[in-house]
């Protein structure tokens, strides 16, 4: 079995590619996205991830369901109400059944495993926990914002301070993931954001001393390339965690949990001649990490399944 650590966007392309290429993949997903909104608990990378996978994703979003319409949304408005997340029409059923489900009683695992199954995915997708904690963006004057609300509503324009996972402290890995990432040959973190995808997993009371046990088989794939990020906000949320936002910054943020590091070829000069030395300890790799269509999502994940 192969284990991904994935967040949304950001990961979606190699969780597909290796979909398509693995018969046997489990996904550990991203939960400090997961709000509240008009009363419906919204998990917006565990959607991506089984929108992605079952062919429903809106590619040129990222986001969403294909082909989806906002009438909800546009009857929301006429009667003066914010609509600054953008839920779609087809989207929206997801939500609603979700709140549904938590109201009788199930845990999001539970709940999550119901979806796979009406998607038809011969999948597992595990929250990473079953705990409510969530990422806020810290602006000026201490005020905090949810992570949705600050990227969507305000549009990242608002000057970051810091990120917190609030509650975190009260979260525990659900014991489907801590046996999945036990049992897996293979453990990879897909290229998402470091500090908003993957380190939310990754800061769960437990989980860290659990992957330094399984370092030997975790894979890190970069969201970086030449020093840039490849999607999304990456060097903005390393910089306000005072992690230098670029490849040795990466490189030390995970050196710790993970023994091999794919980065791509475009790397590969500076990283051999500048900072592999520091770190012994890891395996670096180079391929093209840059999956701009399915062929090269499957391009990538048949590089890693069949190397490691």
């Amino acid at each position: 079995m192969i284990t991904i650590l994935a967040g949304g966007t950001g990961s979606v392309k190699l969780v597909r590619g290796m979909y398509r290429e693995s018969e046997n993949i489990t996904i550990i997903s991203n939960v400090a996205d997961n709000f509240w909104h008009y009363g419906l608990y919204v998990c917006p990378d565990i959607d991506t991830i089984i929108y992605g996978l079952s062919n429903n994703l809106d590619k040129k979003k990222g986001w969403g369901v294909k082909r989806d319409s906002f009438n909800f949304l546009k009857y929301m408005a006429t009667l003066g109400t914010e609509k600054w997340f953008n839920l779609g029409d087809k989207d929206l059923t997801t939500h609603v059944l979700r709140t549904q489900l938590l109201k009788e009683g199930r845990n999001l695992t539970e709940i999550t495993k119901f979806f796979t199954e009406k998607y038809g995915l011969s999948v597992f997708v595990l929250p990473a926990s079953d705990t409510h904690y969530e990422s806020n963006i810290v602006t000026e004057g201490n005020k905090r914002i949810h992570l949705q609300e600050y990227w969507i509503k305000y549009q990242g324009s608002v000057p970051v301070c810091d990120i917190i996972y609030k509650d975190i402290e009260k979260a525990r890995v659900t014991l489907p993931a801590q046996e999945a990432l036990e049992e897996s040959k293979l453990i990879i973190f897909a290229p998402g954001n470091p500090i908003t995808s993957i380190g939310p997993i990754i800061s769960i009371p437990g989980m860290k001393n659990l992957l330094k046990k399984l370092k030997n088989k975790i894979v890190m794939i970069s969201p970086l390339i030449s020093n840039k990020a490849v999607s999304g906000p990456c060097e903005v949320y390393m910089k306000a965690k005072n992690i230098p936002p670029n490849l040795r910054g990466l490189i030390d943020f995970y050196s710790e949990i993970t023994s091999t590091m794919i980065f791509d070829q475009l790397d590969k000069s500076e990283i051999e001649r500048k900072i592999k030395n520091d770190y012994p300890e890891i395996k670096f790799c180079y391929t093209d990490i840059l999956m701009t269509n399915l062929r090269k999502e499957s391009l990538l994940a048949r590089y890693i399944i069949s190397n490691f």
